[in-house]
């Protein structure tokens, strides 16, 4: 055999080999639709808004009083809500 066929073969015969398969992993931040809907103690209308000037102050006490705990009780409500959106997108 020539040099030159030599040369010929060889090259047919690596571009019949495997071809090389290689694989990359690209992580992604996917934005996900997340709906909360108002948690229930979350509310329009809170104790101090149902109190008048007129009332004693006991009971103004009692509604601020009542105020602070519904609100407590919603800013817990929306702060697991939130967690659990960033939860579904990944985030923890």
């Amino acid at each position: 055999m020539r040099p030159s066929s030599l040369i010929l073969v060889l090259a047919l015969v690596g571009c019949a080999g495997k071809p090389v398969v290689e694989t990359h992993v690209v992580e992604k931040l996917v934005p996900v639709p997340c709906e909360v809907t108002l948690p229930a103690e979350c509310k329009d209308a809170y104790a101090v808004d149902k109190v008048s000037i007129k009332d004693d102050a006991l009971t103004i006490n009692r509604a601020l009083r009542s105020e602070i705990e519904e609100r407590s009780a919603c800013e817990v409500m929306l702060r697991a809500a939130v967690r659990g959106c960033n939860h579904s997108l990944g985030d923890k």
